[in-house]
């Protein structure tokens, strides 16, 4: 018996902020409508297989909570879409910069 096998060998983690810093504190952010904006960008390029973890983040003595979206692909184009995505709901996110990971590689990007 014969198995097709497909193999994804680059492995993307896009950090997705739950809470913005203001005025000195954490305030939560209300991700929902921009989470399924960013599944629907996804799904439409055909990154129709990922996954979801809730992580603690640690950035400038500060404790918060993160989901991470974990996703195999072969192509370069899910950062494109992530990076698109961050800085256009930026007004929500509130965030100073974006992170993501290809393989064992960290990327982040200023946004001031």
């Amino acid at each position: 018996m014969k198995y097709d096998v497909t193999k994804l060998s680059r492995k993307y983690v896009f950090h997705i902020p739950l809470y913005r810093y203001e005025e000195n504190g954490l305030v939560p952010i209300g991700i929902d409508g921009l989470l399924d904006e960013l599944i629907s960008e996804f799904s439409k390029s055909g990154f129709e297989n990922f996954y979801f973890l809730k992580a603690k983040a640690h950035y400038k003595s500060r404790c918060f909570d993160e989901l991470l979206l974990v996703m195999f692909a072969e192509s370069a184009e899910p950062e494109a879409i992530f990076r698109k995505w961050f800085k256009k709901g930026n007004d929500v996110l509130g965030q100073e910069a974006f992170a993501w990971e290809c393989g064992n590689s960290l990327f982040v990007e200023d946004l001031i």
